[in-house]
Formats: C-alpha cells, structure tokens, sequence
C-alpha cells in the first residue's frame, strides 16, 4: 500500500481512489477532509500535473487548512495552484483566461459586499442601509438562482421567505444595479460564478477550453452549492463528467440562502456514469450514545440517503446519556447553563473552557445564558456570525502586498502591473496618505480605460506635475520593493505580509495592543494557512484575509449555523422549543426537515457529552417542546427538569414541575438498532398510502 494512503481506513481508501465521476457520502467526523486530501495527493503521485487539478471549498479556511496539508505531504513545489472557494478559484480563471465573456470588464475590480451595497443603494435610490441589506440579499439569490424572467421565479424555500414587493423590487433594480457595476468596471461575488456560467451556456467553445483545462474536479461539501455553482460543476465538468463530490445530505442547513440538497442526492442522475454512492461511516468524534441519537434523528428524514454513523472503536463504552432538561423560565435556562459547565469543570479541571460550546438556533436564545454566565464568572466568548471588517491598517497593509504580486517584467525589463490590483493600488495611494487626491484618481482611472491598462502601468504615460507623479511613483516605488523582497528571500505568505507592513511604514502602527494588535494577529495567523503568497493575495482579493484569530479559552456561545464544522468535548444546545426550533417560518414555508438537520448538525458537534434544553415560559409566550426531542429515543436520555427549576419557583412550577427520571443506562448498539427499526415501522404502518 503506499504509504500516503496508509492512514486512512478501507471506506476511505476506497474513496481516494475510485475513478470519477462519483460521490461520496461523508458522514459527520468520518474524516472526509484528510480522505479528499489524500486523493488529491494520490492523482499527483500518480502522474497528474498539479494544475490539472480543480479543488472547490466553501471557506478560505478550508482551502487554507487543505494547501497546508497538501504542502506537508507533496512539498509546496507539487501543492496544486487551484484550491480555493467557488469565487476564488474563478476569480483567477476570469483573470487569467477572462477573454469571450461577456460583460466582463477589462481589468475589473471585486466589490466586497459593503461596498456592492452602496451600489445598490444608489442605483434602487434608497438611504436605508437595513432596507438595502434585505435588497442585497433578494439580488443575490435572483443571480444565484440564475433568474432571467422575473415573473417565473423557482419554487425555492429560499425565495419564499421574501416578501412579492421585495423580490419584485430586486428584479426591477437589477438592470441598473448591473449597469452601475459596469460603471465601475467591477464585478460583485455573485457575478463571479453566474457570469461564467451564462457565457458557458451561451458559447459551447467557451465551455470545451474552460472544462478542458482540468483533468478532475473535486468539491467539498457538495449538498451547500447553489444553482449557480451546481450549474458552474456540470459546465466545468464537461461531457467525462470528472467530479469528485464529497458531503452529506444530512448536514444541508442553508437552503434559506439559496443552496439546494437536492443537487447531492440527485448525483447519479447528473453524471450517470458514477457508481453508487461511496459512503464514510466510521465516526471518530462522538461516544456510541450521541451517534446512536444522531442515527435516530436520520431515521426521520425519509428523503435522506441511507447512511448510519458508527464508533470507530466497536468496544468504545457508551459515554453520558443525553441530558433532557426543562426549565420554567429563560432565566433559569441561563442559571441551568451555569450548572452545566460548572458541574463539567469540576470532574475535569483540567478541560480548556473552549472545549464546552452553548449553541442555539436563534440569537435572541443566547442572551439570558451569556448573561448568567458572565455573572457567575465564568469565561465566555459569543461567536458572531458576521466578523466585524479588518481596521484600515490591516486591510491598507494586505493591499500593498496585493499591489506587489500584481508586479511582472515585461520588455526591457520594465513594470507590468495586472488590473487585477487596480482596488489595491487605490487603497495603497490613499493610506498612508500621500497627498494623492480624487480628481487627480479620476483622470488616472479615465488614461487607464482609454489606453486598456492597469492603474498602476498607466502611471508612466499620466499627463501629471512633477509633484502629483512623485506621488504616484513613490507608490509604486514601495510596491516593487515589496516583490523583489518576497522573490529575493522567497518568503511565505506571512513574512510577505511582515514586510508590506515594514515597507509602507504600517507595521509601527499594526504592533499595538489591543483591537488593532489583535486584527493584525489575526490577518497573520490567515496568512500563515494560506499556503502560499499568490494563494493569500487571491483570497485577500476576495476579503478572506482577516482570520479568527487565536481561539479565546472560554465556553463558546454560537448559532447553529456558525458552528458548522466546529466540535467540542461537551454541548449544550438551548432554546429547544417549538417556534424557536423549529422555527415557526420553516413550518410556514415547508422547511422542517432543514430545521431537522440543523438539529443533527447541533447533535454532531459533540464528542463526549450532550446537554438539550427547552424552556416552559419564555417571556410572553409559553413554550412547548420541540418536536424533535421526541426523535431520540428515550433509553438513551436522563431527564433533569426539576434540578433547572428557579429556586422560588411559585405556584403555577410547583404544580407542573416534573420528577427527574432515574438514570437509565445507555443500551447496546443492538438495542438501539432495535428501537429504531420498531419506530421506523410504525411510521410506515401510520403512513397515508
């Protein structure tokens, strides 16, 4: 066997190797990232030139954490080029081979999403950042849904949760939207994969060189694409179909944004030579106890493809009983929580408080509970979903070393700069400032267009004074000591970083303490798994830059949504009620069974214990259990409700509380499998036929 196959078990040997097109079914913990990461190794050891390989992932930190892994294993020489996100990757394929699209604009800049905003501010005519922002969303998914007729939108959950007027709205806008964003020579997110995948279908010549470029292409978490990127696959693909799809239908939780689980579980019927599903079973996260209640939860979704999770150890003891608790009111829920980690923390002082997480499905769950728990001193960090944008310092920083890597040798030895960076070279004129004001930009931009360059090349024909192109050239100046520095010691992408921070006099500024230190800490931790500079530069293009930084040593307090991905030695999931979770939208808009699936993702997040938690009166309404509690069977569960109860709990809980159940000990793998077989055929017996 070679050896970097070695380490993988025969499910996921068989997964490395099997020739594509096929899917693979990777069970959550089953270890899919190192299972793709070493066929992607297999197929270079094997002969196939780096390029040639396309490698999809839905996060900058999952593209970094699979170049640096490849790189350990192949040596940065062999790592692939193309390892990204969907819009990176294609970034860099319209930069480099962007000829015959159309309404691409030459030199074209990528807005981020505050600054498409404002675009769209503008071209809708309104001042209401809240209204644009639910705008912004409406146009996104009309482009990712690849909507040409506005009057026959699809029939998607995520659509549904629009108002008519709002996605009316959207589709009225989008031309001038569109128009604005030629204005500015510029695309957003969304048009990185839909304008492709519009000029593939409108030109099969196009489509035959994109898709002839890779010999495989390999996506991560394949049941999150859209229809743009399921579209953007299939084209890139080509007639051989050469697609390796790794995911789990299970684990679908963003439909609300426009992803489809229909695209995974559909896979043979869109490359129809691929055999039947590979799948990765073997857990080695979770106790027997907590997948044996995932397993349940699965048995509920009729649609789901067939897969069980199993303990990598057979004889692994059971672990905990999943812990049931009822509390009266959501002060008591908080009160509840500090128990739970206090409790936790005396058997195991030695446990990092990072390794217990609070993760709710709504927001508004969290705040009694981070109350209660600063309160009773307890460590805790809350873990939003949108990180706040890197200070000017830090992003200015990154622009440098963009504008530097933009840097080439033409004839003569002369400059070439890419139009790529012409966001970059703006940002680095204007910080530190350097007295390079707008109208002297404005007619830099207007020789640019007229001449076809890059902002940065059309410096050196610039009709200017002396003084404005001292300015101009001390910018660019700065910007090729960067590249000859990088390419001189051949520095990795946070050394690289270092030194634009050195070069443009920032790196004083960035080495102070607090926020600023921290962001800069972060963008460097960023930069550190990027793999390489070019890497970096493409996902910094693209406001991947910031990083998470160090994680804080406290109980992490987060949705369900950000904790995707993300496990912990012991997790509470709070605010299991009905309305909440599920939440009441979802039972008005057909989506329980993603609100199912968030639930098995929340389950799956935990390798040793689980704790769940329903409230009887939150605020002013009263609470009732979620349905989904009743789905793991009741052998493997430990009811507590009376230990959460107030102190003082007042007539009304003394007449309703609820004995705790004695603790039942988990059963055999057998017995579940028992249980789970007995409910299943009831619920087909009761079945309408």
């Amino acid at each position: 066997m070679s050896t970097h196959l070695a380490c993988l078990n025969p499910a996921q040997r068989a997964a490395a190797t099997a020739p594509a097109p096929v899917l693979v079914l990777a069970g959550a913990g089953s270890g899919k990232t190192e299972t793709l990461t070493r066929r992607v190794a297999n197929l270079i050891l094997g002969g196939e030139p780096p390029d040639r390989l396309l490698c999809i992932t839905f996060t900058a930190k999952a593209a970094g954490e699979m170049r640096s892994r490849l790189a350990a294993l192949l040596g940065p020489e062999r790592t692939p080029r193309w390892v990204g996100t969907f819009h990176a990757v294609m970034a860099r394929l319209l930069i480099e081979d962007g000829a015959g699209v159309p309404g691409l604009p030459r030199g074209f800049a990528i807005l981020g999403q505050g600054d498409a905003r404002d675009l769209l501010m503008q071209a809708a005519g309104i001042e209401d950042r809240k209204e644009a922002g639910l705008l912004q969303e409406a146009v996104s998914l009309l482009k990712n849904g690849l909507v040409t007729d506005p009057r026959r939108l699809p029939r998607s959950s995520a659509l549904t949760r629009f108002e008519p007027e709002v996605l009316a709205r959207a589709a009225a806008v989008l031309p001038a939207y569109r128009a604005a964003l030629a204005g500015r020579q510029a695309l957003d997110f969304d048009d990185l994969i839909a304008l492709p995948v519009a000029a593939m279908q409108a030109d099969p010549a196009l489509a035959a060189r994109w898709s002839a470029r890779w010999a495989e292409i390999l996506v991560d978490e394949y049941q999150d694409t859209n229809h743009a990127q399921h579209a953007l696959v299939r084209l890139l693909a080509g007639k051989p179909g050469r697609v390796f799809a790794v995911g789990d239908d299970l684990q679908a939780i963003y439909g609300w944004r426009g992803a489809d689980v229909t695209h995974i579980r559909r896979f043979g019927k869109d490359y129809r030579a691929a055999p039947p599903a590979l799948r990765l079973e073997t857990n080695y996260r979770s106790t027997p106890t907590i997948l044996r209640a995932a397993n349940a939860i699965a048995a509920e979704d009729p649609e789901a493809l067939p897969k069980t999770l199993r303990p990598a150890d057979p004889k692994a003891p059971p672990g905990p009983s999943v812990t049931i608790r009822e509390a009266p009111t959501l002060e008591d829920e908080g009160r509840g929580a500090v128990a739970w980690a206090q409790s936790l923390r005396r058997r195991q002082p030695e446990l990092p408080w990072r390794e217990y997480a609070v993760l709710v499905r709504a927001g508004f769950v969290a705040e009694p509970i981070l109350a209660a728990l600063r309160q009773a001193n307890v460590p805790v960090r809350l873990v939003t979903d949108r990180e706040p944008e890197p200070p000017k310092e830090v992003l200015a920083t990154v622009a440098w070393l963009r504008l530097a890597m933009s840097r080439s040798r033409g004839k003569a030895g002369t400059q070439v700069w890419d139009p790529s960076a012409d966001d970059a070279f703006r940002r680095a004129c204007a910080f530190p400032a350097r007295g390079i004001g707008g109208a002297l930009f404005g007619r830099l931009r207007e020789h640019a267009a007229e001449c076809g360059l890059a902002l940065a090349s059309a410096v050196a024909t610039l009709p200017a004074t002396p003084m404005e192109r001292q300015g101009l050239e001390a910018v660019l100046g700065v910007a090729g000591e960067i590249a000859d520095g990088v390419d001189r010691q051949k520095l990795g992408p946070a050394d690289a970083l270092r030194l634009a921070a050195e070069a443009s006099e920032l790196a004083e500024r960035l080495g102070s303490d607090g926020k600023l230190g921290h962001a800069w800490a972060a963008a460097l931790q960023a930069a550190e798994g990027a793999g390489s500079v070019a890497a970096y530069c493409d996902g910094a293009a693209l406001g991947a830059m910031s990083g998470e930084g160090e994680t804080a040593d406290a109980v992490q307090v987060m949705t369900l949504h950000r904790a995707k991905g993300l496990e912990f030695d012991h997790v509470l999931l709070a605010g299991l009620e009905e309305g909440i979770w599920p939440n009441w939208q979802a039972e008005q808009q057909g989506a329980i069974a993603e609100e199912r699936r968030l639930f098995y993702v929340g389950v799956t997040r935990a390798r040793h214990s689980l704790q769940l938690s329903w409230v009887r009166q939150r605020r002013e309404w009263a609470g009732k259990p979620s349905r989904f509690l009743a789905e793991i069977p009741k052998a493997l569960t430990e009811a507590g409700a009376a230990s959460w109860q107030a102190k003082d709990p007042g007539p009304a809980s003394r007449t309703t509380a609820v004995r705790p159940a004695r603790p039942v000990k988990p059963p055999t793998q057998a017995e579940t499998d028992r249980l789970v077989a007995e409910f299943t055929a009831r619920k087909a017996a009761k079945a309408p036929r």
